[in-house]
């Protein structure tokens, strides 16, 4: 198992309190969806590179010197680190397979500009943002000879707290649940959403 030092930062109040010591600032978003809450970030960042990552996600030390490497050449539109887990069992193991189409989780990255040509992530989706943003940029990239890239030596450790609460196997129930309600109840699919990422009281 990965294991990264943590910076010395002991709770959400002593991290807000000491953010102009780390250089960061604070967005407050009251759309409390994914899509929007990244959105408002990206509206005020000042840098060429835009990185996002789940919040009980942990990234590697090097996670930003390798990002500027693999977007210095102008061959690559955008990527992600990729994540390793915080911890393995079969059920999860057997969720966690690389995607051949170049698309992976952990940190996902993209040019400021790049991010404005596709208009930013869609805050209509309550979840899989990340894939329908990464989908746009390869189709971007495409147009303009650049592709996707994942940065594998630096992958984000990923909280596994949802198979803590839901079990280990619980994903394959939740890929039919989908299935099932795209195709029957768009409204069913919403509904799950919700109650699944958001708690019901989050959108």
């Amino acid at each position: 198992m990965t294991s990264y030092a943590p910076y010395e930062c002991s709770g959400l109040q002593t991290c807000l309190s000491r953010r102009f010591d780390f250089g960061f600032r604070v967005v407050h978003e009251e759309k409390r969806v994914i899509a929007a809450v990244r959105n408002a970030g990206a509206t005020v960042a000042q840098g060429e590179i835009l990185a996002f990552v789940d919040a009980d996600s942990r990234i590697h030390p090097n996670t930003f010197n390798a990002i500027e490497h693999a977007t210095s050449n102008g061959k690559v539109i955008a990527g992600a680190t990729g994540i390793s887990l915080e911890r393995v069992s079969l059920g999860i193991a057997m969720v966690q397979i690389p995607w051949a189409t170049g698309m992976d989780s952990g940190v996902v990255f993209c040019r400021q500009s790049d991010f404005m040509a596709i208009d930013d992530y869609d805050e209509h989706m309550l979840f899989a943002e990340d894939l329908d943003f990464l989908w746009r940029l390869r189709r971007l990239g495409r147009s303009r000879g650049q592709k996707l890239i994942r940065v594998t030596s630096v992958k984000a450790i990923t909280s596994m707290r949802k198979f803590d609460q839901h079990g280990e196997w619980h994903y394959f129930s939740l890929i039919i649940h989908a299935l099932y309600g795209l195709l029957v109840s768009p409204n069913r699919v919403e509904q799950f959403a919700k109650k699944y990422w958001y708690g019901n009281q989050r959108t």
